[in-house]
């Protein structure tokens, strides 16, 4: 592996959500339809309408349509426009995009988010999310910037903070493998000369959720034909299936990142070292059709993204589970249990719980970046 220099981008969105006035919504619309025009123009490459050009500049102000018209500016919208997939809509929703600054189209001020579209709003910004926003800006994001659309008829308001960290390969680092398509679920293995640390993330399994939430529903129904329940108690049952089905993936794969991040850079901070992380993602082609499909793939985003705001050098590599990482034979089962499966090789005899197995293919890998062999 080369020691040359590596640029990670990692970004950091908080979503806020408004109520959409009439006015708001017309004037997101309007330009909806003239940003598309653009939009369409650009991917065949032919010249926009003169007549919609002039409308888009007498009707929208100049920090929001910089990024449609000015392919230098900074935050322009059409970037590598071939590379993207062709939309099945001919009106998209393209958002207004500027950056956060008191003379631009968007800034905060005493709290509360200010909007310059077709006239200047005031949207207040809840304390939790200003909190957790100036926890973030004090980790120097080099960007930030401002995404504003419509979307199921709500003002939908996105704060992007974009960092971008300039890294090299760490000699001597502590050796993280994040193993996304273990038996398990995700298994994250800590290594110094040994094996200091593992976490076992599995994700929720919705499918018992909706069984008792369908024993829950013949209850509240024999219940109700005894006449045990009355109307307003039996009102409360809805309430509680629908909390019981309102679980999200999105939640646990955010949760689960911030908490293996947050242990990599503990753990780093307390031997002394720079982490190396590898992550194994499976191929898409082995997890379609599966009910983890997205959630894995998900996670494996979301890790390398907050591994790149934090600077945390990661490579992508395959690490195998079901060969030897010493002769490279077949492994076949040896023992299984519940919560383990050991494999054995006939050829060299090696034995080991095949979560553990990547882990020592990722120290046959870079052995000649650690000390302890």
């Amino acid at each position: 592996m080369s020691s040359k220099l590596r640029t990670l981008e990692g970004y950091r969105v908080l979503t806020l959500k408004y109520p959409l006035d009439s006015y708001v919504k017309e004037f997101i619309y309007k330009y909806r339809v003239l940003a598309s025009h653009i939009y369409w123009c650009k991917r065949l490459s032919i010249d926009p309408d003169s007549e919609v050009v002039n409308t888009l500049t007498r009707s929208v102000k100049s920090y929001w349509r910089d990024n449609l018209l000015d392919e230098g500016d900074p935050l322009y919208l059409f970037k590598n426009i071939e590379r993207t997939p062709i939309p099945y809509k001919v009106i998209l929703n393209i958002p207004l995009v500027d950056a956060i600054h008191e003379r631009k189209g968007a800034y905060i001020r005493d709290g509360k988010l200010v909007l310059r579209l077709d006239k200047t709003r005031e949207y207040p910004i809840p304390k939790r999310a200003l909190r957790l926003l100036e926890k973030r800006l004090k980790e120097s994001p080099d960007e930030r910037y401002v995404r504003v659309l419509e979307r199921n008829n709500e003002l939908v308001v996105q704060i992007v903070l974009h960092k971008k960290n300039v890294v090299d390969v760490p000699e001597d680092p502590l050796l993280v493998v994040a193993d996304i398509n273990s038996d398990y679920g995700i298994v994250v293995h800590f290594w110094d000369g040994k094996l200091i640390k593992t976490i076992k993330l599995r994700p929720p399994n919705l499918s018992n959720k909706r069984v008792y939430t369908k024993r829950l529903m013949m209850l509240r129904d024999r219940l109700y034909n005894m006449g045990c329940l009355t109307e307003r108690q039996i009102n409360i049952y809805p309430v509680l299936i629908r909390r019981a089905l309102s679980y999200s993936y999105k939640g646990w794969i955010q949760q689960s990142v911030a908490r293996v991040v947050r242990k990599i850079r503990r753990i780093a901070k307390r031997h002394n070292k720079r982490p190396l992380i590898v992550i194994d993602i499976p191929e898409h082609t082995s997890l379609r059709d599966t009910r983890l499909q997205k959630t894995l793939l998900s996670f494996a985003r979301s890790l390398k993204n907050i591994l790149s705001w934090y600077g945390i050098y990661w490579i992508e590599e395959r690490l195998y589970s079901s060969f030897c990482p010493k002769c490279g034979n077949k492994l076949t089962v040896y023992k299984k249990t519940k919560r383990t499966r050991i494999m054995i090789c006939s050829k060299c005899s090696f034995k080991a719980d095949r979560d553990e197995i990547p882990l020592y293919w990722a120290l046959k890998t870079y052995k000649h970046l650690l000390r302890h062999k």
